[in-house]
């Protein structure tokens, strides 16, 4: 009786030591949500102006970093909602021609994106729209409104196309590709824009091609080039009057839409 008394004794005051661990617990568990609920998220903090601003940057040099981001954070996923975004969002993981129709949510994107005034979607969707579905003003008005925010590519062929109209255009034309400065630094980032806008065309259904009207020169023998030039490299030079510099460029532009070069 005694023992069996003993282990009464004992179990006893296992349970109330049991009883007692189980409350420290519960008063840490307590304290701990106590101390995450006095320290907000970072990121929870910040003005919502700021948070916009920090994902518009995120998303300008990535689509990819901007989803994360959207996954990572409820305040994220809610500020990546503001037409902000969409306007300077990164669109170059996404294909300027869809061979196969794009999925709804892809084109809703895609399409908000011009709405907002994304440039590099308007500049895309300028050229679809020109030379492919041949809506000549609707095209050349996407082209100019992303000039009008910068975009190289948008700058070189609307400048292109408004200069290969001759008379009046031609001038408009001009005065926007000198916008673009050619610097030696600038000269070669020209480049890289041709050969964007050539894989561009190449893509493309061209059913609008662009014919090339007489452009005027100050010089007085433009076929003779006896004008100076800097050279900037082997197979390229500069021509230093502006417009037989951008007549010669225009030529290779036709060339290019012709599917020639």
């Amino acid at each position: 009786m005694e023992r069996i008394e003993a282990d009464c004794n004992s179990s006893s005051s296992i349970g109330k030591r049991r009883k007692i661990n189980t409350g420290d617990i519960a008063g840490k568990s307590a304290s701990t949500k106590r101390r995450r609920s006095q320290h907000r998220p970072v990121v929870g903090s910040l003005p919502g102006d700021l948070l916009i601003d920090v994902l518009a940057r995120v998303a300008s040099y990535s689509f990819t970093d901007l989803f994360n981001a959207k996954l990572s954070c409820r305040d994220f996923l809610g500020a990546a909602e503001d037409e902000f975004i969409f306007e300077h969002v990164s669109i170059d993981k996404f294909p300027v021609i869809h061979w196969f129709p794009p999925s709804d949510e892809l084109l809703s994107f895609l399409n908000r994106c011009i709405d907002k005034g994304n440039p590099e979607a308007m500049f895309r969707q300028g050229m679809i729209e020109f030379f492919s579905r041949a809506r000549i003003e609707t095209g050349l008005e996407y082209l100019k409104r992303a000039t009008e925010k910068g975009h190289v590519e948008a700058t070189y062929v609307y400048g292109m196309i408004l200069l290969s109209r001759g008379g009046q255009s031609s001038q408009q034309g001009l005065s926007i590709l000198n916008s673009m400065k050619m610097t030696r630094c600038n000269y070669l980032k020209l480049r890289e824009c041709r050969a964007k806008i050539k894989a561009i065309i190449r893509e493309m259904w061209i059913n609008n091609s662009i014919s090339l009207n007489e452009v005027k020169c100050k010089c007085e023998e433009r076929n003779m080039l006896t004008i100076r030039k800097r050279k900037f490299e082997e197979e390229d030079e500069v021509i230093c009057c502006d417009a037989c510099g951008w007549y010669l460029e225009v030529i290779s532009f036709c060339k290019i839409v012709d599917g020639v070069v």
